[in-house]
């Protein structure tokens, strides 16, 4: 009997010290998201501006002429895969892996593949998938410059025409605790669809000229679309973190508990048990 509540007072001590490993990671992936939700925060009214203005201009017959505008056949696609490099965050990285393999299947020709997040990039080379470029392990302080490396590796695979679509997967921030995997494809820009004449509507003004402006609004308006996909993966990312540490703390206290009643339960007998032996004791004695 004293072996066995040894054990269990030793079991308890190491869920309650799991429980205050997930509490903590709880916290971190809390604030981290507090984090990035502020970065999307400053950065949403930027991109909302941006997108604006290049919609008011699709809405008239102005020609428009950029690389990242032009539509082509496609017989070559590039599909960046956006994951994360660490674990503990549910179904997260499965999600996102099952919908990149489905995107595939559907596919006759494998694209060009581009990985962020070194869970999205292991499971997928284990299954035989080959890379074109790999970015894993990025810090805090890499982010920005990794994501504007993974813009312009897009943007020049498009531009120079050695792919004619490229495609995102990410996991899309609906609410706050529901997201979801995402296909999405953000080259060439869907122009054709927003084209729209205003009848009526007075004709823009443009200075120096319509190419000038083009070349630096597309442009930036692309960056802008890159880095808000990259923020609200990252937001998604840590949701499901600080959901699963909060389901796993939740799951360890109520293990302690259970495991507590057990040892007071095996306490109480073997002092039940300790009195029945010296009530018997004391009866034999008397007896004799």
């Amino acid at each position: 009997m004293s072996g066995q509540l040894r054990a269990l007072k030793n079991r308890i001590r190491g869920v309650e010290s799991t429980r205050k490993i997930t509490k903590a990671m709880e916290m971190v992936a809390a604030s981290k998201l507090k984090r990035f939700q502020y970065l999307k925060a400053q950065a949403a009214p930027y991109e909302e501006s941006l997108e604006g203005i290049l919609k008011r201009l699709l809405r008239t017959d102005m020609p428009l002429t950029h690389p990242l505008l032009e539509q082509r056949k496609e017989k070559e696609a590039a599909l960046l895969v956006i994951t994360s490099d660490t674990g503990l965050c549910g179904s997260f990285n499965y999600s996102l892996v099952e919908e990149t393999k489905k995107f595939l299947n559907g596919r006759a020709k494998t694209p060009l593949m581009i990985g962020f997040g070194k869970n999205g990039v292991n499971r997928l080379l284990s299954s035989g998938q080959q890379w074109h470029s790999t970015f894993t392990d990025t810090k805090t302080n890499q982010i920005e410059p990794t994501i504007a490396k993974i813009g312009l590796l897009m943007k020049n695979l498009f531009c120079e025409k050695k792919v004619d679509a490229v495609y995102v997967v990410f996991s899309h921030f609906i609410s706050k605790n529901s997201f979801c995997p995402t296909v999405e494809k953000i080259l060439p820009f869907p122009i054709s669809d927003q084209r729209v004449s205003e009848e009526g509507a007075s004709p823009y003004i443009i200075e120096p000229d319509a190419g000038t402006l083009f070349a630096k609004l597309i442009p930036l308006f692309f960056e802008s679309k890159i880095r808000m996909i990259f923020l609200e993966s990252f937001i998604a990312e840590q949701t499901a973190r600080r959901n699963a540490m909060s389901q796993a703390t939740e799951n360890a206290e109520e293990l302690i508990e259970t495991l507590v009643l057990l040892r007071n339960k095996m306490r109480q007998a073997a002092i039940t048990k300790e009195l029945i032996e010296i009530v018997s004791g004391s009866r034999a004695l008397k007896n004799k």
